[in-house]
């Protein structure tokens, strides 16, 4: 076994320690032997150097030595003791550097399977959102808005939008119930505003004088007025959720709550792009309206100000919606080059 440095030294002062009273514990044995049998075998010349009982002086010497070898070997064995001892601390530390190092070991494993599990877990996330977006996307395919503002039971099969053509039946009848007698423009008294504000939970803003025709048929879009004659932004909230239908977007607008809350909840704004590449102008345009208008009346404030810091919808054309200058309503700076970053 190989020793460190500091116990290496130790063992070869040790190796002297045993050595030397090793030695010595031998020669004071051997000397308490011979004194023992010089003296008690009496000889005649030893008389004179001890005239006294020569018996005594042998046993008491030869006891004495005899002692010191035996607590020489004593040690002996404990300075054996310490020598095995400082090899089990050699042992303990080797242990001890094998159990550092498959501890990093398994620190580095666990921390590769925590990467791992990590990713695993984002790559789930991100089969996940696609998942959830072709979900979103069949939702949308079935759509079905009727821009008629007939009754229901006569409404002709060519006024019916399905799919993506549903946005552009909503366009069509926004601009068309505007200026009609039984859109917009109809009169309701007090008792028939409280009415439509228990059927549909917001209340019915009536038309302002100074807003002429506002519908332009021809083009789809809002006839633009001079600014402060046109809606506000009020008014315009009122006329988007005035126009839809639950039957027609409720599950629509559900599913882009849905998409986009997991998207804001994952982190996943990279994606956003994706899913505006797969929408059609109109559908960029509803929309850029509901998330201007309707998240923050669906209590998705939250969610709205994500989509905005994330510049969702940011390069729409003004051109696209009914009033080009609608752009403020989610991004001001848009709405004046000079304000743009």
């Amino acid at each position: 076994m190989d020793l460190d440095k500091d116990l290496n030294s130790s063992i070869r002062i040790l190796k002297i320690k045993i050595i030397f009273f090793s030695w010595l514990a031998g020669i004071s044995l051997l000397v308490a032997i011979a004194s023992f049998w010089l003296y008690s075998s009496s000889f005649w010349f030893l008389y004179e150097y001890f005239p006294i009982n020569t018996h005594d002086y042998a046993n008491n010497i030869s006891a004495v030595l005899a002692s010191l070898s035996g607590v020489l070997f004593v040690y002996i064995a404990f300075l054996g003791q310490r020598w095995q001892m400082l090899y089990q601390q050699q042992e303990i530390r080797d242990n001890r550097k094998e159990m550092k190092a498959s501890t990093a070991e398994l620190k580095i494993q666990a921390k590769a399977l925590k990467k791992q599990i990590k990713k695993m877990d984002r790559d789930f996330v991100h089969q996940n959102f696609f998942r959830i977006l072709d979900q979103h996307f069949n939702i949308r395919d079935r759509i079905k808005f009727s821009y008629s503002l007939e009754p229901v039971s006569i409404n002709s099969s060519n006024t019916v939008g399905r799919g993506e053509d549903g946005f552009v039946a909503f366009f069509r009848k926004l601009v068309l119930w505007v200026d009609d007698e039984s859109g917009w423009e109809q009169k309701k008294d007090d008792f028939e505003e409280h009415l439509f504000f228990i059927e549909n939970g917001y209340q019915w803003i009536s038309k302002r004088k100074d807003i002429k025709k506002l519908g332009d048929p021809e083009n789809w879009k809002f006839n633009e007025f001079e600014f402060t004659d046109n809606p506000n932004y009020e008014e315009i909230k009122f006329l988007i959720r005035a126009v839809m239908t639950e039957s027609g977007f409720g599950p629509y607008l559900r599913s882009c709550y849905y998409l986009f809350g997991y998207m804001m909840r994952n982190k996943l704004p990279e994606y956003l792009d994706a899913v505006e590449a797969a929408m059609n102008i109109d559908e960029r345009s509803f929309l850029f309206y509901q998330v201007a208008t309707r998240f923050d009346t669906d209590g998705k404030v939250e969610l709205r100000y994500w989509l905005i810091e994330n510049r969702f919808l940011a390069n729409i054309e003004p051109k696209h919606l009914l009033l080009p200058e609608h752009i403020f309503l989610l991004y001001p700076e848009e709405s004046n080059p000079e304000l743009k970053k």
